[in-house]
């Protein structure tokens, strides 16, 4: 194991795209490589560089195809969503940083999980929509189910549209810089000019990615009306203001003084 790990601090990025493999890294895999502490800040800053660096594999390009075609063959209502700024999901899993973002095991890029995105509009409805979008109610069963039985609307994953991220890479390098350590850390000490700031690297996600739902055991008119729900609920971003603009089939998130959907407006059990 020493040998391998050794092997492994020694292989360079660069080297890998100059070599005769003719084939891009795999951004998930390079995240997970061994790397030496002994400067653990400036290593996480050039291990999230060189990740962010790296550019969507050529194979990943049929795949997005093959996929939304596979989407459409069953069914699925489509929208493409834009990242506003910057976006991580899986922040807090296992990672070689203390931070972490979800990859997908093949490709390596960006993805927005469908549990993920079924638990952000299960959050919203409950805190936003009054008592009859409340957990246990018809309405809430019927879009989420329960542990007895199932959601009729499909939440598939949301996946990274190819080139739409800033500079064309689906990556970015963000850092967080915590500048009074010993006092968010309960140290019975106030915080003062002379505290040394921690930056904490780490990886976010832009781009665009194509969001899908379907409800197969519904009819088509009653499925539309459920998926018409989520993507409402959608549109209002998360926080008061963003919306989800839509133009055809794509979207995009902006700000809007007037929410598109507010309350109970469009919003109601069906």
């Amino acid at each position: 194991m020493r040998n391998r790990r050794e092997r492994l601090s020694g292989i360079q990025l660069q080297s890998l795209i100059d070599s005769s493999f003719n084939t891009q890294p795999h951004a998930g895999l390079w995240l997970e490589k061994y790397r030496a502490d002994k400067d653990e800040t400036e290593n996480n800053s050039n291990l999230v560089r060189e990740v962010a660096s790296i550019t969507t594999s050529d194979v990943y390009v049929p795949f997005f195809e093959r996929w939304k075609e596979q989407l459409k063959a069953c069914g699925a209502a489509m929208r493409e969503a834009q990242v506003k700024g910057r976006m991580i999901v899986g922040l807090g899993s296992e990672s070689v940083l203390e931070t972490s973002i979800a990859l997908h095991r093949t490709y390596g890029v960006p993805y927005i999980s469908g549990s993920a995105l079924k638990g952000l509009v299960a959050s919203y409805v409950r805190q936003n929509l009054g008592d009859e979008w409340k957990k246990g109610t018809s309405a809430y069963k019927i879009l989420f189910g329960d542990t007895d039985e199932v959601g009729y609307v499909t939440f598939f994953d949301s996946m990274y549209i190819p080139g739409t991220g800033k500079k064309g890479n689906p990556l970015y390098p963000d850092v967080i810089t915590v500048h009074h350590p010993n006092y968010y850390g309960n140290a019975p000490e106030a915080p003062a000019d002379w505290d040394s700031p921690n930056p904490v690297p780490f990886l976010s996600a832009t781009g665009k990615y194509l969001i899908a739902l379907a409800a197969p055991a519904l009819d088509a008119r009653q499925g539309q009306e459920w998926i018409d729900v989520v993507f409402d609920v959608l549109r209002q971003g998360s926080k008061p203001g963003d919306t989800l603009e839509q133009s055809g089939s794509e979207s995009r998130i902006a700000q809007s003084s007037q929410p598109m959907v507010s309350g109970r407006g469009r919003i109601r059990p069906l």
